[in-house]
């Protein structure tokens, strides 16, 4: 009988060997087996996930902008206050609506891509914006922005691209 236990007992403490070897290897793929002792759990998740925290700062230092849009443009100042008016929640899904991601990268070092916001393209969004939705582009990390009228307009654009168009293209 004991060795029928021992025997269960090896079995059930062995059953997920194959998985975990094969997470520790994945995760050693990303991070360094050497440093893992050195990290808090933490710690590992803010370097290999990002920031839970949507620094809306950060993403705008690692902006770009087309030719014909400008940082100082109306409908850009705008959406800056509009994205820092949002909640953790809806950053995160602004972010999944534009990158296909929920976090920014841990620094500005770590951006290997930047955010870009682009014109509306067409001439529909180019003469009555309100009507329209923004459009993304998660591949490149891209924001087609209208030229809204207001900042409320624009947070409800927005939110409603960002909960009912979620397609990656």
């Amino acid at each position: 009988e004991t060795v029928e236990t021992d025997a269960l007992s090896h079995a059930r403490l062995h059953e997920s060997d194959m998985a975990l070897f094969a997470i520790r290897d994945g995760l050693a793929s990303i991070v360094p087996a050497a440093v893992l002792p050195l990290l808090t759990w933490e710690e590992l998740e803010r370097q290999v996930c990002g920031k839970q925290e949507i620094d809306v700062k950060l993403l705008q230092l690692n902006t770009e902008y087309d030719d014909d849009v400008s940082p100082e443009d109306e409908h850009v100042v705008m959406f800056w206050r509009v994205l820092e008016s949002f909640n953790h929640d809806e950053r995160a899904s602004f972010l999944r609506f534009v990158w296909a991601r929920s976090r920014l990268p841990p620094s500005a070092n770590d951006f290997h891509q930047k955010f870009k916001i682009q014109a509306a393209v067409g001439d529909g969004p180019k003469t009555s914006p309100d009507t329209y939705l923004p459009k993304a582009h998660t591949c490149f990390f891209s924001l087609n922005l209208p030229r809204y009228s207001s900042e409320e307009l624009m947070a409800d654009r927005l939110r409603y691209a960002m909960y009912n168009c979620i397609e990656m293209d």
